[in-house]
């Protein structure tokens, strides 16, 4: 009923607005001059607009990794048609309402809205700047002066609200878990987790290089906006401005805030006209104009939301909880299906191969496990692994660094460190593979150390090879999937990854590593002595740490040994081929300039090669605890 009302007082609004408007207009004369807008123009501002929604797409996952490009889009123009059908701007709701079936289990609405609210002061941000520009360039009434001027400042405060609560975001959480410990039951439960959610919506933003980047998209999308804006403009008065394109643009978007209105229906005819008409423009043509341009957007947001809310089936999701509409205490979720199926098959596993306290000092292998949202694949790789190691008896860990997943992979990881002591679990924040690597590498106590990725696809029993590389003398072992000759091993790929794959490792050779076929193929071992040497100057996060381990080493005159390993592609990639790809060739350009004072340390004694590494700093500053106290022992330096 509440939402029946507030949309029956904003229509009557609207209907206002857009009725005063016909006193002041003659419908006839605007008719007039919309029927004679011309077509070349409106297709061009049509696919700009059309682009700019596929832009939008890619921006979100700059820090919404755990969507897929497409549900991306697809919760975008969801919740622009809510916007359009809802009061209140509440399709930013419903946007993050329908988010939360696409992510995992464990990550609320509170954090998708943040997610969403982060994209919004972005947007804001971006849009008062090219007002004060459009301001600067086109003499407009000082009312609309003041107005932006206002609106300006505050995108300005919240755009500084979002960098400080990014930049403090630990020093926040520390104050809300110290004040819930000093003044215990003053501060709910409910709100304390809605407050821990929020942070947890705006942290991936926290990494520099992503803010950077969400930034220069954002720029790039309402640069095609103003494009879209100028040729619509064109289509009803032949004397259209760009400076004026870019004007209209802010003004029209800004008023679509207006919570008053569905859609911004009457607030942007209003708001667009005027400014358009003490621009220079006649009156016909500015309405005109006006009307085509948020008649043409209403309708294709509104359109293809729809035809995806509908055929996605997310009209069916229940309010009350998106994730299946009952609580989790009456049926057990997906997560909690997934953990009793794995301690149900540890529990076979110990009647056959045993499973063990913690493993003695002496520990022959260490085996990191890099895991971000991996609640499906990581069970069945940590029960390979286990059995493996243990019917070959060997001494050996499995460390399990987690990379702030918001599936039940934490809680599976947990499960196999209370089940079997040579399992150890490190709870990271979410920065990345390479960050993530690292923590667990660093951790590791083994004489050999070896990295593999959860989705197991290089078997298990291509570890002797490496083993045999290092006893061969090497400093350290990669898997390669690029096959010398035939038929030496297995690798199973399909052909547009092959393809990327050797032109990214063309590139890696001509600009950091030359000489290695295969950088990328997450099956390296190393000998004990030389993972702090390596790991310790680990600067990448990303997925090109490979890279910068590799440049690392051969700058250090470490040996490295090739060796083809069995390969075969799984389902379940986090990679994508174009956008990580490209975020790799940028960190690989950048491997130089970020050790550009490093020297080559072959020969120099073990204190030599250690000195500057500090690495304390680096854990203190980085890893945090989820879910629990996380397993942060780590060698002294």
């Amino acid at each position: 009923m509440k939402r029946l009302v507030q949309t029956t007082i904003s229509l009557i609004v609207s209907g206002g607005i857009l009725y005063a408007l016909s006193w002041h207009f003659d419908v006839h004369s605007t008719i007039r001059a919309v029927r004679q807008a011309q077509v070349g123009p409106l297709i061009a501002g049509l696919i700009l607009m059309v682009l700019a929604y596929l832009l939008r797409g890619a921006r979100w996952r700059i820090w919404e990794r755990s969507l897929s490009y497409w549900d991306s889009l697809r919760l975008i123009l969801i919740g622009f048609m809510g916007n359009n059908v809802l009061p209140a701007r509440l399709g930013e709701v419903l946007r993050a309402h329908c988010a939360t079936v696409k992510t995992s289990r464990e990550r609320g609405r509170t954090t998708a809205l943040a997610s969403i609210a982060a994209e919004r002061v972005l947007d804001g941000l971006v849009l008062a700047a090219f007002g004060l520009i459009g301001v600067a360039l086109v003499p407009v009434d000082h009312r609309l002066r003041w107005a932006l001027a206002a609106i300006s400042v505050v995108f300005a405060g919240l755009g500084l609200g979002l960098v400080l609560s990014l930049r403090f975001h630990q020093r926040i959480r520390a104050i809300i878990a110290t004040a819930n410990r000093m003044f215990p039951g003053h501060f709910p439960e409910f709100a304390r987790e809605r407050a821990l959610h929020l942070l947890d919506g705006l942290s991936p933003l926290a990494r520099p290089s992503r803010m950077l980047a969400a930034l220069v998209v954002t720029a790039v999308i309402w640069g095609i906006e103003v494009g879209c804006y100028y040729f619509v403009g064109r289509a009803v008065w032949a004397d259209m401005g760009i400076s004026v394109a870019l004007g209209f643009l802010v003004v029209a978007n800004f008023a679509s805030l207006i919570p008053f209105t569905v859609g911004g229906i009457g607030t942007i005819e209003a708001a667009a006209s005027f400014f358009l008409i003490g621009a220079g423009i006649p009156p016909y043509p500015a309405l005109a104009m006006t009307l085509v341009q948020h008649a043409g957007q209403y309708l294709f947001v509104t359109i293809a939301g729809a035809a995806v809310y509908l055929a996605g089936g997310f009209h069916r999701i229940p309010i009350a909880d998106p994730k299946g509409g009952v609580r989790r205490r009456s049926t057990p979720s997906g997560s909690s299906v997934v953990i009793e199926e794995t301690r149900s098959r540890l529990d076979e596993m110990e009647t056959s191969v045993g499973l063990r306290g913690a493993p003695r000092r002496d520990v022959e292998l260490s085996i990191v496990i890099p895991a971000y949202n991996e609640q499906t694949r990581l069970p069945r790789t940590m029960l390979e692994t286990i059995r493996w190691c243990s019917v070959r008896r060997l001494d050996f860990e499995v460390i399990v660094a987690d990379d702030g997943s918001r599936d039940a992979t934490l809680a599976l990881g947990r499960l196999f460190e209370e089940c079997d002591g040579r399992v150890r679990v490190l709870a990271c924040p979410h920065m990345g593979k390479g960050a993530t690597v690292r923590m667990g590498m660093l951790n590791a106590g083994g004489r050999f150390v070896l990295f593999m990725d959860a989705d197991g696809a290089t078997p298990l029993d291509e570890i002797p090879k490496l083993v045999a590389a290092l006893d061969a003398g090497y400093d350290l072992a990669i898997g390669s999937r690029v096959v010398q000759r035939e038929r030496e091993v297995e690798v199973r790929t399909p052909v547009h990854r092959r393809l990327v794959g050797r032109v990214f490792a063309f590139l890696v050779n001509v600009l950091a590593v030359p000489g290695i076929a295969d950088t990328q193929c997450g099956f390296k071992m190393f000998r004990r002595t030389v993972v702090r040497e390596i790991f310790a100057r680990q600067k990448t996060p990303g997925f090109a740490f490979d890279v910068e381990i590799l440049w690392i080493a051969r700058r250090l005159g470490l040996s490295i040994a090739e060796v083809p390993v069995n390969w075969i592609a799984q389902p379940g990639s986090k990679v994508n081929l174009i956008t990580d790809s490209m975020r790799m060739l940028w960190d690989v350009g950048r491997v130089r300039w970020l050790h550009r004072g490093f020297e080559s340390v072959a020969g120099q004694s073990d204190e030599e090669r250690r000195a500057g590494s500090d690495v304390n700093a680096y854990i203190s500053a980085s890893l945090v605890s989820r879910q629990g106290a996380a397993s942060s022992e780590l060698p002294a330096p």
